[in-house]
């Protein structure tokens, strides 16, 4: 059995891979007005990290993050990983959150809070940590119960390889970033494929959405079967015409989706069920 590695580490291997392909200076996330690029969000992850850690968040740690989609959910998720916590993603508005040692969320929710602002503000002082040594198979964070590895996202990433990800692409994600399929649309696949991401937690109404996507030119619309066949059904007017592929994740699409949106309307292969 290899000894656990900085180079498995998810957060590194996610920072070393956009050096690898030249990455730094290209736009990641759309946050309102604001353009992060890549090179500044593996470099707000590792301060982040090193705030983490001055904090007291040790390796194996739970760091419970519950923020809407914004920069301060990506610093504090890549940071958590990045020092081997156990990231645990919740649901912003949820009643109650899961028990952890420390919580990145809104003031008075946890007995342990580091607020958004005082998480920008630490990192301001922090220094870097090396990324703490991990198999590829080591949890890395939890969604609803569920465990991934540090390994796991990449799969994530090629398994939307066909659907033909360019460097340019930007794009809009229905679920949002505390949803495991929002995640991977919203963090990982741009961190894997050097397209941009829409941080967004605003309303995913129909006119809401559409307003969105032209506002950043999204070029790929990632979905769900549901938010389709509501778009199908309501046959809005509002144009999506930025986009030049939507990819429908769950049921077929509906008939009239390509009609209301503009673009195609891919869906994944779904793996067949066990004879």
């Amino acid at each position: 059995m290899p000894d656990p590695s900085p180079d498995a580490n998810l957060a590194e291997s996610l920072s070393r891979w956009t050096l690898a392909f030249g990455w730094r200076d290209r736009a990641a996330f759309l946050c309102g007005d604001d353009v992060f690029t890549h090179g500044e969000v593996h470099r707000g992850a590792g301060r982040a990290a090193g705030f983490l850690r001055a904090h007291g968040v040790r390796p194996g740690d739970r760091v419970v993050i519950a923020l809407p989609g914004a920069m301060e959910f990506v610093w504090a998720f890549l940071g958590a990983v990045r020092i081997g916590a156990l990231a645990l993603i919740a649901d912003p508005e949820a009643s109650m959150l899961p028990p952890g040692e420390v919580a990145v969320c809104a003031p008075g929710r946890h007995r342990n809070v580091i607020t958004p602002g005082e998480l920008v503000t630490g990192m301001a002082r922090a220094t870097v940590p090396p990324a703490h040594p991990v198999h590829s198979w080591t949890p890395a964070f939890t969604q609803y119960g569920e465990l991934y590895a540090h390994g796991d996202p990449e799969a994530s990433f090629l398994a939307m390889e066909p659907f033909g990800l360019r460097e340019n692409d930007v794009l809009f994600s229905v679920p949002k970033t505390h949803d495991p399929v929002g995640l991977r649309n919203t963090v990982f696949l741009p961190l894997y494929s050097g397209a941009s991401a829409v941080l967004d937690s605003g309303r995913r109404s129909i006119a809401a959405v559409a307003e969105r996507v032209r506002r950043h030119r999204a070029s790929v619309l990632l979905s769900t079967s549901a938010f389709l066949t509501r778009l199908a059904a309501e046959a809005p007017r509002e144009p999506f015409w930025p986009l030049r592929i939507a990819v429908s994740q769950g049921a077929p699409p509906p008939v009239h989706a390509e009609d209301r949106l503009g673009c195609p309307v891919l869906a994944p292969v779904q793996d067949p069920a066990p004879a």
